[in-house]
């Protein structure tokens, strides 16, 4: 009698041990889409919210409030929240950090001066290679296709890449001499793409780095911005050794099977019990950067759903390991 109770007792604690190491288990799976475009409602939304799954889509907030076919309006995108999706900013036009002034204090243009023959077009040396706006006493300068018609219209300007100088008619001259005009910098395209979300309807607090591009000094920056980045880096997140404001992500490519994204999940979200963060674009169609097909997306989420894979929006994924499982924030 006593051996079957020690035996019962035995295998009621192997039990309990087990429930317990599984609800400890950190191992989940977030996938996010990245640039808003119009296929991730089309193709993308429908199959996962078959197999009810909630994903994290960064938005370009510039195109978003341009109302550009090729990428998601307004009223889709509510769709998708209404649906558990996540809106996260991509940034206001999609610029790298190291394409364009890193903060407001790299932003005035130097060294302007009056193009020939007028007093209200000025031209300017531009030290980057790529130019996110121009800003007059903190308004946006429309952004033209030639010198000619600028001179033509206040408060626009025109960037020739190929001799790096901006020409631009500012609303007041008088703004150039007090160093009103400002090239758009990184550290703006941070706050201005997060307050143009806000006032559209969707307050995010998570960051999606353009071209998964990330260095410290913006993730410095970050950190009064947004409760959470996320960039690249092909790997998997764990705890203790996670940074809440550089989270990684794997890129998936057109050329990847399902089965080759199936088999990234079951290596860190099972067998070594991390997050796994999918970067993707576009589903469905050939528009934008490495898209992935409908087909691909369909078993991946079908896989998924029967292997009972937790996922997570990029959100709920920080709060699981920075809150509600109390795990330090590593280099955060």
């Amino acid at each position: 009698m006593h051996r079957f109770l020690f035996v019962c007792c035995l295998v009621a604690a192997l039990l309990t041990a087990e429930a317990g190491a599984g609800a400890a288990r950190a191992g989940m799976l977030t996938l996010t889409f990245d640039d808003g475009l119009a296929s991730v409602y089309a193709h993308a939304f429908p199959i996962l919210k078959k197999y009810g799954i909630a994903a994290t889509t960064g938005i370009i907030a510039a195109r978003l409030k341009n109302a550009d076919d090729d990428f998601m309006n307004v009223a889709q995108l509510r769709e998708l929240t209404q649906g558990g999706w996540e809106v996260a900013s991509h940034g206001l036009t999609h610029k790298r950090p190291v394409d364009i002034p890193e903060g407001y204090a790299q932003e005035p243009l130097a060294n302007c001066r009056n193009v020939k023959g007028s007093e209200t077009v000025f031209e300017a040396k531009y030290a980057y290679e790529e130019m996110a706006g121009l800003t007059e006493d903190g308004r946006h300068l429309k952004e033209l296709d030639n010198e000619r018609e600028v001179k033509n219209t206040p408060g626009s300007y025109y960037y020739d890449e190929l001799i790096g100088e901006v020409v631009f008619r500012p609303l007041d001259p008088d703004d150039v001499e007090d160093g009103s005009i400002r090239a758009v910098s990184y550290q703006r395209e941070m706050e201005e793409s997060r307050e143009v979300l806000a006032e559209m309807g969707f307050p995010v607090r998570t960051y999606i780095t353009p071209h998964n591009y990330w260095t410290t000094h913006m993730r410095d920056l970050s950190r009064s911005l947004y409760d959470q980045v996320v960039a690249g880096g092909d790997a998997g997140n764990f705890p203790g050794r996670t940074d809440r404001w550089w989270i990684k992500r794997h890129v998936v490519h057109t050329a990847d099977s399902a089965q080759t994204i199936i088999d990234l999940a079951k290596k860190v979200v099972i067998d070594q019990d991390g997050w796994l963060v999918l970067c993707l674009h576009g589903v469905g169609d050939d528009v934008g950067w490495e898209p992935w097909s409908a087909a691909n997306l369909e078993a991946f989420a079908a896989w998924i759903a029967k292997n009972g894979v937790v996922t997570v929006t990029i959100a709920e994924g920080t709060r699981r390991y920075f809150q509600d499982k109390g795990l330090p924030r590593g280099n955060g």
